[in-house]
């Protein structure tokens, strides 16, 4: 008995000592919590209740060099009501005149308001929605209403500031103007202007501190941790709005015309390198065509006969030929290794000269005075093309440029083929807005110059800064080579037998070289990619284009001349009659014009019937205006269709509708 009593006491006594220990370790970790480790503990509490947010500044506008918004940003504001917060006297005191001053802002019911507090209140709801994308005209009226203006605490109110980004041209233009996002890892991505020049676009952020209030809802604490965001910088871009509009039109009719996959166009300012229009356009499943890639910037291919004129100012200046050699064409056919070069013409040029070759395009001609120049030493043609900044990237603003492909003997992929297939454009790689950077030097008197698509940034101090030209390479070539492609361009356009020649101009001069290079063409199924590139007026270039259209349906049409040509024209034309340097006119010469516009619009008046109607746009505009004539005009034709003349007491106008 005495042995099962002692056996119980050990065991109490054992029970107790892991109680006393165990209340030790309690007391211990409550004393360590409390004073030692209190103020991490508050910290995480505080955190899981209370954290700093991001505000997200206003994004700057991109405006073209006209002043039209071209990406603007908008703000508006979501307004909600925290019933916990407000007390039951404030409540009642203020609900009514509330109610009544919300429905004369937000127009809706007074009835509807009373009804939508007195709920959220007995149901104790902490983010009430009141009102959604509300301006700030309106967000100040409703802080100033009773309850509201009591704040964010004893008033209830809780306001969300929400930027949204505008495009006003919608789609046109719109992979250039592009767009910028966040990814999941907290970086900047996207594509066009917003992304080139997303630095300067974002502005900084702001912080808040905000309270964890029910289901997963943060409400913002007024307090002096506010701060305030920094708004994005402006920019002002060199895009051209109605030329953009010109240049978009002309290449869409043209894609569907000719049913083709995809193309683009790009004018560029001669002197400066500005982009003043540059449109992409792909074709979609049910023969639609919008904007979905950046063709000019991001496609490199093979660019066919529009190459030539880089050969050919190679050959020039390391004394191969001159504009007077004679050049055999073989008849049309030249076979290198089991390969054969062929002239779109069946039989060939004969015996023609090196302006001829140009002229006509000829295929054997190019290749024959390359592979016979350059033969013994291919690389000396190679390091030529290189010299002249071929091989480079022009290094642009915008993101996805291509890297170009010049082809040399030292490439572990170089062959026989390489030299002769060159000359005329296959082998290489090059996008639309290099080689127009290359053609537009020529225009430049030598200068190439770096395509820019911006023209100034104003910060947020109010200060502008300009964007100036960059020269890539001061002189391409000599001036005595310059000269001599200069007129090899001219004829391609001005002379009969020019492969350019449907698209001539009797107002004014084009320079420029057709393209028409084929792709699968080690398939049975080979496809083209028409083009044209060039330069207006050629005696004074004031803007350089190119046009590249890609498989175009064959049986309606794919030569350089037929589908791409007319695009440039149509944008020529209407270029030229819209610049002011050029009005004045060029044609004094065409007396029948001349003697019609001066004996019919010398004594003009209201009641005399104009014969002008049929005209073109740009005959008779520097005319009417020489004469004193404010004069307006609606439509995107050249030909006048109809017009009205109006006659005030200090001034005259007249309005042409164009067709």
């Amino acid at each position: 008995m005495l042995t099962n009593q002692k056996q119980f006491l050990y065991r109490l006594y054992f029970v107790a000592s892991i109680l006393v220990v165990l209340g030790l370790g309690i007391g211990y970790k409550i004393f360590h919590i409390q004073f030692i480790e209190g103020d991490k503990y508050r910290k995480i509490a505080i955190e899981k209740t209370i954290q700093s947010f991001k505000i997200t500044p206003k994004r700057g506008n991109i405006y073209s060099y006209d002043g039209s918004l071209l990406a603007s940003s908008s703000t508006s504001y979501d307004v909600f009501f925290d019933a916990v917060t407000v007390s039951k006297n404030n409540f009642d005191k203020n609900i009514s005149q509330l109610s009544k001053a919300l429905s004369q802002t937000l127009n809706k019911p007074y009835e509807y308001y009373l009804n939508s507090f007195n709920i959220a209140k007995n149901q104790s709801r902490r983010y009430h929605l009141i009102a959604r994308n509300i301006s700030i005209n309106q967000l100040n009226e409703i802080k100033k209403m009773p309850l509201f203006k009591l704040g964010g605490v004893k008033g209830g109110l809780i306001v969300e500031k929400k930027n949204s980004r505008e495009y006003p041209l919608n789609k046109i233009a719109e992979r250039t103007i592009g767009y910028e996002r966040i990814n999941k890892k907290n970086e900047f991505k996207g594509v066009g202007l917003e992304h080139a020049f997303g630095s300067v676009l974002r502005g900084k952020n702001g912080s808040q501190l905000m309270q964890k209030i029910s289901n997963g809802k943060w409400k913002p604490i007024y307090t002096e941790n506010r701060v305030e965001p920094r708004s994005g910088s402006d920019i002002v871009t060199t895009i051209n709005v109605g030329f953009q509009d010109i240049a978009h039109h002309s290449l869409l009719g043209q894609l569907e015309k000719f049913e083709a996959d995809h193309g683009t166009v790009v004018v560029m300012e001669t002197e400066t390198g500005a982009i003043k229009a540059i449109s992409n356009l792909g074709r979609t499943t049910d023969g639609k065509y919008y904007e979905k890639l950046n063709y000019a910037v991001g496609e490199h291919f093979e660019p066919g006969s529009t190459f030539k004129l880089m050969a050919m100012i190679a050959a020039l200046e390391d004394g191969i030929v001159d504009t007077s050699t004679i050049v055999d064409t073989k008849n049309g056919l030249l076979s290198f290794y089991g390969s054969t070069v062929r002239d779109s013409k069946k039989g060939g040029y004969g015996k023609i000269s090196v302006n001829d070759v140009f002229k006509f395009s000829s295929n054997t001609g190019i290749v024959k005075i390359i592979n016979d120049g350059y033969s013994i030493s291919p690389e000396v043609f190679s390091n030529r093309l290189y010299n002249m900044g071929l091989n480079n990237k022009l290094g642009l603003s915008i993101l996805g440029e291509a890297s170009p492909k010049i082809p040399h003997p030292k490439d572990k992929d170089w062959s026989g083929l390489s030299l002769p297939w060159m000359a005329y454009g296959y082998g290489v790689l090059l996008t639309p807005l290099q080689i127009l950077t290359f053609y537009n030097s020529v225009a430049n008197n030598g200068e190439m110059v770096k395509p820019i698509f911006l023209s100034e940034v104003n910060t947020f101090s109010n200060q502008t800064m300009e964007m100036k030209k960059v020269v890539l390479n001061p002189s391409i070539c000599s001036e005595q080579t310059l000269n001599k492609v200069r007129v090899m361009l001219e004829n391609v356009v001005n002379d009969k037998g020019g492969t350019a020649y449907n698209i001539r101009s009797k107002k004014y001069k084009i320079a420029g070289k057709t393209g028409t290079g084929q792709v699968d063409y080690n398939t049975d199924n080979v496809q083209y990619i028409s083009s044209f590139v060039g330069y207006f007026p050629s005696d004074k270039p004031k803007y350089s284009c190119i046009v590249v259209i890609h498989r175009p349906n064959k049986k309606l049409g794919y030569y350089g001349s037929t589908v791409a040509a007319p695009v440039f024209k149509k944008i020529a034309d209407k270029l030229y009659s819209l610049t002011p340097e050029y009005k004045e006119t060029n044609l004094l010469d065409d007396q029948k014009l001349n003697d019609f516009l001066f004996n019919e619009l010398n004594d003009i008046n209201v009641s005399k019937k104009l014969e002008i109607n049929g005209k073109n746009f740009s005959d008779i505009l520097p005319y009417l205006e020489n004469l004193g004539f404010s004069v307006e005009f609606k439509g995107t034709g050249l030909v006048v269709k109809k017009h009205t003349i109006i006659e005030g007491a200090s001034s005259k106008k007249i309005i042409l509708e164009l067709s």
